[in-house]
């Protein structure tokens, strides 16, 4: 488990979809601590705006998903007002840095990138992902996160 919070997160939406799947999903449990630890005011969230794509999309293909299910997930993470930060030139460079870096996606680089630009650590659930970005410390797994123990709120 990882005891040293920090101010801010960077989630991938890997992690966000677990909030909204209808099905069962591994470390969900601990997806769901991280929206209460955040909605308590513990510590801030920011995605690229690629993150709400991807976890409309990822909803739109899951099992037993429906269209109002999508359209109120949108509505959810309207509500949630975490800071959705635009993709410019300058985060898009990094992120294609970083994707020929560590051999990932761009779409994964931009997480990253993210995260570095912010100074927070970049949450994923993506094993894969966080294996390619091994010896990358801002890196973590949801897995190893302990929301409830965090302090504060």
């Amino acid at each position: 488990m990882i005891h040293s919070y920090h101010a801010g997160y960077v989630l991938d939406a890997s992690v966000v979809v677990k909030w909204f799947a209808r099905q069962p999903e591994r470390d969900r449990a601990v997806a769901v601590a991280c929206r209460s630890a955040y909605i308590s005011g513990r510590f801030r969230i920011a995605v690229p705006v690629l993150c709400l794509i991807e976890v409309a999309n990822a909803l739109r293909y899951s099992p037993r998903a429906r269209e109002a299910d999508v359209a109120e997930a949108i509505d959810a993470l309207n509500i949630l007002a975490f800071e959705v930060a635009p993709t410019d030139s300058e985060l898009l460079k990094k992120a294609n840095a970083i994707a020929w870096g560590y051999g990932v996606t761009v779409y994964d680089a931009l997480y990253v990138a993210l995260a570095e630009a912010r100074g927070y650590p970049l949450i994923t659930a993506d094993d894969a992902l966080r294996k390619r970005m091994h010896g990358h410390s801002i890196v973590l797994a949801l897995r190893d996160m302990d929301f409830q123990q965090m302090p504060g709120g």
